[in-house]
C-alpha cells in the first residue's frame, strides 16, 4: 500500500506547461518565417548565378560566330544547311532559357528584344557570308571580307548589350548575396533566444516537479520505516461486495509483524479474504463489527486471544475506516496479559499461607527465566525537590548476563547509576522518569557496541508503584532484516530504472501474460512503442490484438494457440497499427515462466525490415544495370565497331587508289577521317576493358609481379628504348589477383609515365614496395583489411597540378589536349576498377613540372 501526499497544486504545473507549449510554438513559427526568408534569399541567389551561366552560353555562342574554323565549317557544308541549322537551334534556345529566367527583371526584358534581333541578323549575315560569288576571285574575296566586317559590327553590338546585362546583374548579385547573409546569419541567433527561453522554463518545471518527488519519496520512505520497525500488526482491509451486499474483506496490505506473532507470509495472506485468513473473526462476530465499523465509517477497539503453534496470544486490535477499506492496528498484548495473570496469581497466593508464597515466589522466578525478555524492575529515588535523581534495582531476570556479565544477585539493590555509569547522558533515564511520572507505557530503541558488533534492544517501560518495570527484548535480527529489505528495495529500484532506460533505447518493450486470468502486465516502453504514454489505456490481450494488422491477425492467433498447446514460442514478426496510424513490424520472443505464465519481449523491427526491403530492390536494380551492361558489351563488341571498320576499309581503298588525284588540302582531310575513326575504334575497345572489370566474378589466383613487370617492360621495349626510359624496381610480392588485369594495370601505369615524360629530362621510372598495417594508410577510406602492400610508381615527367587529383580517375577525363597527347581518358579509371575490385586502393599525387606519384594499396 502506498501513501503519498500532494504537497503542490496542479495549477502551477498547466500553467507552466501552457507557456512552454506557447513558447513553442512561438519559436517554431519565427523559426519558420526565418528559414523561408533565408530560402526565398538563396533562390534569389541561385537565379542570378543562372543568368549568369546563361549569358555565359550566349556569349560562348555568339564567339563561336567569330570563329574561322567555324565559318569554314559553314563553307565546307555548302550541300546542307545542317551545321548552321543546328547552330541556329542551340542559340534561339538559349535566348529562350534566357527569357525565362528574366521574367522578374524587367530591365533584362526590355534589352532582350533588341538582343534577338541582333542574333537573327548575325544569323542573316552568316547565310550572306556563306553565298558569296568566287568566279572572280579577287572581287569574291573582297566581298567575303566586307560581309565578315558586318559580322564582326553586329557581334560588336550584341556584345555590348550583354556586357550591361551582366553589369546590370553582377549589382543584383551583390544586393541578393547581402540580403541572404543577413538572413542566413540571423536565423541562428534567433533560433538559440526562442529556445534558450523555452528551455528555462522547461528546467524551472522540471526542478519544481523533481522537488516534490522527493519530498513524496522522503514521505514514503518514513511511513514504510515506521510500518517495518513498529511492533504492531498494520493490516489494511477493502471491502468485498456481491450483488451490492458487503459480506467480506479483502487483505491489502500486512506488515512484517504478522510474520513475527502470527507465522503468516505477508505476501502469501495478501489479496485473501480476511474470514479465510482469520476465521476468529467470523466464529466470534467480529466480521459483522467490521462492516459495521466500514458502513458507517467509526472507530471500534476489541481485544481478542488467538492461538498459534498451540501458544495463547492477546492482541490489543483498533479498526478505523481510511479510505475505501479499514486499517487495523494490532498491538501485541500478551506479556501485559500474563503479567495480568501473574500479578492475579501473586494476590491470591499472598492471601495464602507462606509456604505458598513462597511457591508462587519460585514459580514467578521460572517463569522470567523461561522468557526470552530481560525483565528488571526499578524503585524511584527522589530528591529533596520530589524530582527522581536515581533508581534501585529491585528485580532482575537471568537474561541479564547478555547485556552485562555477572548474576542477578550482583546486581539487585544496587543503584542503576552505579550499573549504568553512562544512563544520565543518554536518553533512558529520561524515557524511564517519563513512563513513572506520567503513568503512560514508553516504547524506546538503543544500541549497544559489543565486541565490535552493534546489538539493538527494544525497552518498554511501565509504571509499577513508583517504581518502573521495564521489558526488554532483542531486536538486533530484526534490524537487520528490516536494513536488508530496505537495500533490496533499492536495488531494484536501481535494477528497473536500467530496465526501463535499455528498453527505450532498444526499442523493446516486455510484458507478463497470465494464461488462468487471462491478466497481463506491460513494460512502460511497450506503451510507448504504440504512441500511447505509459498506463494511458488500459492494455490487455484482447486490447493488444486489436492492434495488430488485420492480414497478420490470423497467422498471429495460430501462433498463440500453437505455442499454448506445445508450450513453446518461436520468434515472429508481425505488423501493428499505433495509437497514430503508424504501421509499425513487431518481433516477439516469449518464453513460458510455468505452463500458465508467459513472458515476453517485443521488439520495433521497423527500420530492419525497411533497410531489408531497400537492399532487396538494390539488388534488383544492380541486376538490370548489369543486364544493360551486358547488352551495351554485346552492341560494342560488334554493331559499333562493324561500321568504323567499314569505314577504315573505304577511306583506305580510296587513299590507296585516289591520294594522287586528292589534293593537298582532301588528303589533309582523309588523314584527320583515319585518325578519328582510329580514335573511336580505341574509345570503344577501352570502354569494352572498362565495362569487363567485373568485380562479383573473380577467377582470383596466385600472382607474381615481378614476372607481370618483367612481361610488361618487354612489351613495351620500343617505346622504353626510344624514350631512354630507365625503369628502378624492388623485389615485388606475391599476391592473389587476376593475372590479366594486373598486367592491365602496370601496363597503362608505365605507359602513360612514359607518354607524359619530361622532354628535358631522361625518363626515370621508379617501383616501389613495402608491407604497412591499414593504420598507416592516411586516406580516408573503408579499411577492411589489418595489412597492405603500398606499390609506388614515381616518374619524373611532366607530373599535374593536384586538384586534380580525383578527376583523373574519372572516365573520359583529360588533363591535356588530344593534339597535344594521344589517349581518351579511360586508362586510368580502368586502373581504379582493376584494384578496387581487388579489394585496394589507388591514389595519386603530383606536381606540376616535377612528377607524379601512383600508389597502390593491395591487401596481403
Amino acid at each position: 500500500m502506498e501513501f503519498k501526499r500532494v504537497y503542490t497544486s496542479s495549477q502551477t504545473y498547466v500553467i507552466l506547461l501552457i507557456i512552454a507549449i506557447a513558447l513553442l510554438l512561438f519559436t517554431t513559427s519565427m523559426a519558420y518565417r526565418q528559414i523561408m526568408l533565408t530560402q526565398k534569399s538563396a533562390e534569389m541567389v541561385v537565379n542570378t548565378l543562372q543568368v549568369y551561366n546563361t549569358i555565359g552560353d550566349l556569349t560562348n555562342h555568339y564567339s563561336k560566330a567569330e570563329s574561322n574554323e567555324f565559318r569554314e565549317e559553314l563553307l565546307n557544308n555548302t550541300s546542307s544547311n545542317k551545321v548552321f541549322e543546328t547552330y541556329k537551334s542551340h542559340g534561339i534556345k538559349i535566348l529562350d532559357t534566357l527569357k525565362l529566367l528574366s521574367e522578374d527583371n524587367d530591365l533584362h526584358k526590355a534589352r532582350l528584344k533588341p538582343l534577338q534581333g541582333l542574333l537573327d541578323t548575325m544569323y542573316d549575315q552568316l547565310l550572306d557570308l556563306n553565298s558569296v560569288n568566287y568566279q572572280d576571285f579577287q572581287e569574291g574575296l573582297q566581298e567575303y571580307e566586307l560581309r565578315k566586317l558586318k559580322i564582326k559590327k553586329t557581334i560588336s553590338s550584341i556584345r555590348s548589350l550583354i556586357n550591361r546585362m551582366l553589369a546590370d546583374e553582377e549589382r543584383l548579385m551583390n544586393s541578393r548575396k547581402a540580403e541572404y547573409s543577413f538572413h542566413k546569419s540571423l536565423t541562428p541567433t534567433m533560433l538559440l533566444v526562442m529556445a534558450f527561453c523555452a528551455l528555462t522554463v522547461f528546467v524551472i518545471s522540471f526542478f519544481r516537479i523533481y522537488n516534490n518527488k522527493l519530498k513524496i519519496r522522503k514521505s514514503e520512505a518514513f511511513l514504510k520505516s515506521v510500518l517495518a520497525t513498529t511492533d504492531n500488526i498494520v493490516t489494511y482491509y477493502e471491502p468485498i461486495y456481491i450483488n451490492n451486499d458487503l459480506i467480506d474483506f479483502k487483505i491489502v496490505y500486512a506488515n512484517d509483524c504478522v510474520r513475527d506473532y502470527l507465522n503468516l507470509e505477508p505476501d502469501d495472506i495478501k489479496d485473501k479474504t480476511v474470514s479465510s485468513v482469520h476465521p476468529f473473526h467470523k466464529s466470534k462476530g467480529e466480521l459483522e463489527e467490521l462492516i459495521q465499523s466500514y458502513k458507517e465509517r467509526s472507530k471500534i477497539i476489541f481485544d481478542r486471544q488467538i492461538i498459534v503453534d498451540n501458544k495463547k496470544m492477546w492482541f490489543h486490535s483498533v479498526v478505523m475506516p481510511l479510505d475505501e477499506g479499514l486499517l487495523v492496528t494490532s498491538r501485541n498484548s500478551t506479556a501485559e496479559e500474563e503479567a495480568k495473570e501473574v500479578e492475579l496469581l501473586f494476590k491470591k497466593q499472598l492471601e495464602n499461607q507462606n509456604i505458598e508464597l513462597l511457591d508462587n515466589r519460585a514459580f514467578l522466578t521460572n517463569i522470567f527465566k523461561s522468557i526470552l525478555h530481560l525483565v528488571m524492575h526499578f524503585k524511584s529515588i527522589r530528591g529533596e525537590d520530589g524530582n527522581i535523581i536515581d533508581f534501585e534495582i529491585l528485580f532482575i531476570n537471568d537474561r541479564v548476563n547478555k547485556i552485562i556479565p555477572g548474576l542477578p544477585e550482583d546486581i539487585k539493590n544496587k543503584k542503576i547509576s552505579e550499573v549504568y555509569p553512562d544512563i544520565f547522558k543518554s536518553e533512558v533515564f529520561a524515557h524511564l522518569v517519563n513512563a513513572v511520572e506520567s503513568d503512560k507505557p514508553g516504547r524506546y530503541e538503543i544500541s549497544y557496541h559489543n565486541n565490535g558488533a552493534i546489538k539493538w534492544y527494544r525497552y518498554t517501560a511501565i509504571k509499577l508503584g513508583d517504581g518502573v518495570t521495564v521489558t526488554t527484548r532483542d531486536i538486533t535480527e530484526e534490524k537487520e532484516k528490516a536494513n536488508e529489505v530496505i537495500k533490496l528495495n533499492e536495488e531494484l529500484i536501481i535494477q528497473n530504472s536500467i530496465l526501463r532506460d535499455a528498453e527505450r533505447i532498444a526499442k523493446t518493450g516486455s510484458f507478463l501474460w497470465h494464461l488462468v486470468n487471462d491478466v497481463s502486465e506491460f513494460s512502460d516502453n511497450f506503451y510507448r512503442m504504440l504512441d500511447y504514454e505509459p498506463r494511458e489505456i488500459k492494455l490487455t490481450y484482447e486490447k493488444y490484438r486489436e492492434f495488430i494488422h488485420e492480414q497478420d491477425r490470423e497467422d498471429y492467433d495460430n501462433n498463440i494457440t500453437k505455442a499454448i498447446n506445445e508450450l513453446h514460442v518461436k520468434e515472429h514478426i508481425f505488423r501493428i497499427i499505433t495509437k497514430h496510424g503508424l504501421v509499425k513490424h513487431f518481433k516477439t520472443t516469449v518464453q513460458f515462466v510455468t505452463k500458465d505464465v508467459v513472458m515476453g519481449v517485443v521488439q520495433d523491427v521497423s527500420l530492419a525490415i525497411d533497410a531489408e526491403e531497400k537492399l532487396l530492390k538494390s539488388n534488383i536494380e544492380l541486376k538490370n544495370s548489369n543486364a544493360e551492361l551486358e547488352s551495351f558489351n554485346r552492341v560494342a563488341s560488334h554493331d559499333l565497331q562493324e561500321p568504323l571498320r567499314k569505314i577504315q576499309l573505304f577511306v583506305q581503298r580510296i587513299n590507296d587508289t585516289e591520294n594522287d588525284n586528292l589534293s593537298t588540302k582532301s588528303q589533309e582531310y582523309f588523314s584527320k577521317v583515319i585518325n578519328a575513326v582510329n580514335r573511336m575504334q580505341s574509345l570503344i575497345q577501352n570502354l569494352l576493358a572498362y565495362s569487363r572489370i567485373d568485380s562479383s566474378k573473380r577467377d582470383f589466383e596466385e600472382v607474381d609481379l615481378n614476372q607481370v613487370l618483367d612481361k610488361i617492360k618487354e612489351d613495351l621495349a620500343t617505346s622504353i628504348n626510344d624514350s631512354n626510359a630507365e625503369i628502378i624496381s624492388v623485389r615485388l610480392p606475391k599476391i592473389n589477383g587476376v593475372l590479366f588485369q594486373m598486367e592491365q594495370l602496370f601496363t597503362n601505369l608505365l605507359s602513360n609515365a612514359l607518354k607524359y615524360r619530361s622532354i628535358n629530362e631522361t625518363p626515370i621510372i621508379q617501383i616501389r614496395c613495402e608491407k604497412i598495417p591499414a593504420s598507416q594508410i592516411s586516406e580516408h577510406v573503408e579499411k577492411s583489411i589489418m595489412q597492405y602492400y603500398k606499390i609506388s610508381f614515381i616518374d619524373n615527367g611532366i607530373g599535374f597540378d593536384s586538384q586534380h587529383t580525383s578527376k583523373i580517375f574519372e572516365v573520359f577525363q583529360r588533363l591535356h589536349q588530344k593534339t597535344e597527347y594521344t589517349g581518351n581518358g579511360i586508362g586510368l579509371a580502368i586502373c581504379k576498377k582493376i584494384v578496387e575490385n581487388h579489394n585496394g586502393h589507388l591514389y595519386a599525387k603530383g606536381s606540376v613540372g616535377i612528377g607524379a606519384e601512383f600508389i597502390i594499396y593491395l591487401p596481403v
